[in-house]
């Protein structure tokens, strides 16, 4: 175990240039960063180095983004290029950069999935081209998309080591609403460097119930406006710090609880400092001085200090020879643990005793795609709330999945939460994600021969949920049978033009010749590039529409739509509608030949004997 304070990680002593590279990025946070430095002594001291890994990162990022230098464009592409640096050296397990290379150690020793590392540093680029938001809503939206990831990564460190973190769904929008009041200190107290460097983001809205301060600000002229506007970010800062201090701090671990009060009670002091700033708050930061620190932090340190001691903390004792992916978690637990390696259960039949229809396999659909409709409109016919109808359809999830394995189907993919269903009231949205991360705790998907994998962004999905489908992706990893992919947070224009501007980067920077494109090339930048086409795609509920589901893997799908709600339906139907399609045969615009196989059929046997 490191000494308090010490600059290295547990493990490191053999490898002088990672201890560097941490040295390095502790400096940066120390000098860049003084209040977050401070609290970051709070943590458990094994995880602390990678901990200034990790802000140091952000400090880069966030650098490259917030810099005058250069187009918008230029920054962003900036920012690409450091993060698919830090990919590359992450499988060689090496860096020229120090604070990558602890970055990379800190990936491997800690099991970092790094897919969602890089989203968090990707989600920085919004501040490229310096426009501010036009209401409190999206300034909300913005910086829930460029921070909550990055308190994600901080849990899961302490979740490494054994420090349990109950922050789950329930908190989420007390977590939400607690980086509000951070970020907007934040811009409270360095409100100068900000309006110097042309970087302040407040919405349009606020500074419109303030005429004044639009034009006062750049002047710097503590206008009456101008001190209205303080006054108000002011109220609207300690409001959102203290409703979240108040619903968190009853759910949390002993240290994670004495870091969240330091927090509190350092982020009060800067406000503090701030408003008794007056008009120099327009002229330097404004941040509480030394003995107010140090009467804040002495005590919390001396309490983390004494705590840690007490509490058995798990270490690494070296880096894993490759990059590592974060491990499955059983049910009903927080602790590390590894692939599933138990054999997998058969499927439990059909309440009625029903079985598959026999299909020769080559006759099967490689893949089935399926939008669950109708959730909302079942419970509503019932006069039951939505909520209801969510609840039941989470229920069919698992029997369509048993369905697919009992028939023999290679893929299924559920769409199960899509970009536009962010429009739903918060209510329901919180409420499809608790009860789809309930269903996973069950652990049924580790008991069966089933491969999970989330298509979709990582980045706004509750951080609690996030982590027991990555650990269930990374548990079953290995499994041959089913592979379930869970269609959530998904947008298929979405995915496309990521994999337009991949492209564009990688043409900029030689990765790609400038030849022609063929399909092939463009879906090698597609975040699941081997998944195979949708063979299928059937929607419940009566619409008639594909709703963005997978537009690149669906182009020559055949469509089949039925009436039934989603909570109507179970594995029979899954069964009917692939017998129903088995003798359909996709031409691509080919004459009909009598004789041939159905096209997915053809398909599997071409890519068999390539």
């Amino acid at each position: 175990m490191p000494r308090l304070g010490e600059g290295a990680p547990a493990g490191a002593g053999e490898d002088a240039d990672v201890r560097a590279a941490y040295r390095a990025c502790r400096k940066i946070v120390r000098e860049a960063h003084s209040a977050e430095y401070a609290l970051l002594h709070l943590m458990p001291p094994q995880i602390r180095p990678a901990c200034w890994a990790l802000y140091a990162a952000f400090h880069t990022a966030d650098g490259l983004i917030d810099t005058t230098e250069g187009t918008p464009a230029q920054r962003a592409e900036h920012l690409a290029a450091w993060t698919a640096a830090l990919r590359t050296e992450a499988d060689h397990g090496r860096s020229g950069d120090p604070v990558r290379r602890a970055l990379v150690d800190t990936v491997r020793r800690w099991e970092i999935d790094l897919d969602d590392l890089q989203e968090s540093l990707s989600a920085l680029a919004a501040d490229a081209d310096g426009t501010a938001p036009a209401t409190w809503h999206d300034w909300h939206a913005r910086v829930k998309s460029q921070n909550t990831g990055w308190v994600g990564q901080f849990l899961r460190l302490l979740e490494r080591c054994g420090v349990r973190v109950p922050v789950d769904l329930g908190q989420l929008a007390a977590v939400s609403g607690f980086l509000d009041g951070l970020y907007l200190t934040d811009t409270l107290a360095d409100l100068a460097d900000d309006v110097h460097g042309g970087t302040l983001t407040l919405p349009a809205e606020v500074l419109g119930r303030f005429p004044g301060a639009g034009s006062d600000l750049p002047e710097r002229q503590f206008s009456p406006d101008v001190q209205a506007l303080v006054a108000h970010l002011l109220q609207r800062a300690r409001q959102c710090l203290a409703d979240g201090h108040a619903e968190l701090r009853h759910h949390l671990h002993p240290g994670a609880d004495i870091l969240l009060q330091s927090i509190v009670a350092l982020f009060r002091a800067r406000l503090d400092m701030a408003e008794k700033s007056g008009p120099a708050i327009l002229q330097r930061p404004c941040e509480p001085d030394r003995l107010t620190r140090w009467r804040i932090m002495a005590p919390a340190r001396l309490k983390a200090f004494l705590l840690w001691r007490l509490v058995p903390l798990h270490t690494p004792s070296a880096v894993r020879p490759q990059a590592a992916v974060p491990p499955q978690r059983t049910p009903g637990s927080r602790q590390p643990s590894a692939t599933v390696t138990v054999p997998a259960m058969p499927v439990p039949a059909h309440p009625s005793g029903a079985h598959p229809p026999t299909i020769d396999r080559d006759r099967l659909p490689h893949h089935v795609a399926i939008i669950m409709d109708g959730n909302g409109r079942w419970a509503n016919s019932r006069g039951l709330p939505r909520t209801a109808g969510h609840t039941a359809g989470v229920r069919v999830l698992r029997d369509m999945a048993m369905g697919a394995l009992e028939i023999g189907l290679d893929h299924l993919s559920l769409y199960t939460f899509s970009t536009e269903n962010w429009n739903r009231s918060a209510d329901e949205v919180f409420h499809i994600f608790r009860v789809l991360g309930g269903e996973l705790e069950d652990g049924w998907i580790l008991r069966h021969d089933i491969r999970l994998r989330w298509i979709g962004d990582a980045q706004r999905v509750p951080c609690d949920l996030a982590a027991k489908i990555r650990d269930q992706e990374a548990a079953t990893r290995h499994r041959t049978g089913l592979t379930l992919n869970l269609c959530l947070d998904y947008g298929g224009r979405t995915e496309l033009a990521r994999a337009g501007s991949a492209i564009a980067r990688a043409a900029r920077t030689g990765d790609l010749t400038h030849g022609d494109l063929t399909e092939r090339d463009f879906a090698r930048y597609l975040p699941y590039p081997e998944m195979p086409d949708v063979d299928l795609l059937w929607r419940t509920g009566g619409e008639q529409r594909l709703s963005n589901l997978l537009p690149w893997h669906a182009t020559y799908a055949e469509l089949h739509f039925t009436s039934e709600l989603w909570p109507q339906v179970d594995r029979r139907d899954l069964w009917q509608v692939i017998s129903d399609h088995m003798h359909r045969r996709r031409r691509y615009g080919a004459a009909p030949s009598p004789d041939a196989p159905p096209a997915w059929a053809a398909a599997r046997t071409d890519t068999e004997n390539a």
